[in-house]
């Protein structure tokens, strides 16, 4: 028999209180968790859309995958591509190689400019441009330039500043890149042909242009064999890729190079013989942006006079060196602030202290 008295309810157990606690913050978590995923999936599809569908997307992933593609990274620009593209890219990266036909082009004087004049050996220079700063640095007399191997211990480079002070150079710039499996950058070994004062130090890389200096200071750059090289009286040479002036010819004429922006390296030379190295600064290192486009250094190199023109190794290995000390900004994450390489273009204070360097074999390896 009811009595429409509601019988006294049993309030819950603290146990019982905690559980439900529990509960609605496990429901309150995963509603923000899902609320959290669908937001980031109709971002990432809103940026696949405009990435993929839209002219201004379309051009900026391409530029970012460029960008990426010439890094150690490069397989997380088939995140950004499709496989067509990707191939192309990779394409881009390397170019046929031209051989220099005109050696003509370039009068080295027979005197050593810097002894002959008021002008010093070299001539450092601050240069800024969209997204990057820099230097160009310019060296009156080619015969005080030699490319130098670094004192390997292990599988561990050398330090500019170290390579340096150890051969008595005034000046210098990275040069060779290095094989890096395993992300930790040490140097050690390097990629293409290191061949110095006549000897070949590591062999060839298909398909990378050979960039040196003959005995009288002349830049030749091209597809050679150390044969070639014998025969065109070649002292140093090494490689890389891409060229970019090649007997006073532009060798980017349509886009920005195909490598993105970034830090960068370049040798290159004029016709009154003057070595030019251009070292850009970039990934937001030394007040830049990106950095440069090979495009924009090879810009830089024929606004110098360059006749012939090669980049170097980029990244965080770009450095540029002078009395003892890195007059850039590298990018790299180093504590000493460079990067440790396999070899690097060295500027001497005389033709006697540079052909003195190599007479004592410095650097070479047993």
């Amino acid at each position: 028999m009811r009595t429409g008295i509601s019988p006294v309810e049993t309030p819950p157990s603290r146990r019982a209180r905690r559980e439900q606690a529990r509960r609605r913050r496990r429901r309150r978590w995963r509603n923000r968790l899902f609320a959290a995923t669908g937001v980031m999936m109709a971002a990432g599809a809103g940026l696949v859309g405009v990435g993929f569908g839209t002219p201004w997307g379309n051009r900026e992933r391409l530029l970012l995958a460029e960008t990426i593609i010439s890094t150690r990274h490069a397989y997380l620009a088939h995140y950004l591509t499709t496989d067509a593209e990707y191939r192309r890219l990779m394409q881009q990266l390397n170019p046929a190689v031209v051989n220099t036909q005109h050696p003509n082009l370039v009068q080295v004087p027979v005197q050593p400019v810097h002894e002959s004049s008021s002008q010093p050996a070299v001539d450092i220079r601050p240069v800024a441009g969209d997204g990057y700063t820099g230097y160009v640095m310019l060296v009156r007399d080619p015969r005080l330039v030699r490319l130098v191997p670094a004192r390997v211990v292990g599988n561990m480079g050398e330090y500019i500043t170290d390579m340096l002070r150890r051969t008595g150079a005034i000046a210098g710039t990275n040069a060779s890149g290095f094989e890096d499996p395993n992300g930790e950058g040490w140097g050690g070994v390097p990629v293409g042909l290191e061949y110095v004062d006549g000897r070949v130090l590591h062999p060839s890389q298909p398909g990378w242009t050979t960039v040196g200096f003959t005995k009288d200071g002349v830049l030749v750059m091209g597809d050679y064999t150390v044969a070639d090289l014998k025969r065109l009286g070649v002292r140093d040479a090494m490689q890389f890729h891409p060229e970019l002036v090649v007997d006073g010819k532009p060798m980017i004429t349509s886009g920005d190079g195909g490598w993105g922006y970034g830090p960068r390296t370049a040798i290159g030379q004029a016709k009154d013989g003057t070595v030019i190295f251009v070292v850009i600064n970039g990934r937001f290192h030394g007040g830049s942006g990106m950095g440069a486009s090979q495009r924009q250094v090879m810009d830089l190199m024929l606004q110098y006079g360059a006749v012939n023109a090669c980049a170097m190794d980029g990244g965080s290995s770009s450095v540029l060196a002078s009395d003892g000390k890195v007059v850039n900004t590298p990018s790299t994450l180093d504590p000493n602030g460079q990067r440790h390489l396999p070899d690097a273009w060295l500027v001497f204070p005389s033709e006697e202290a540079a052909n003195r360097m190599h007479a004592e074999g410095a650097g070479l390896q047993d």
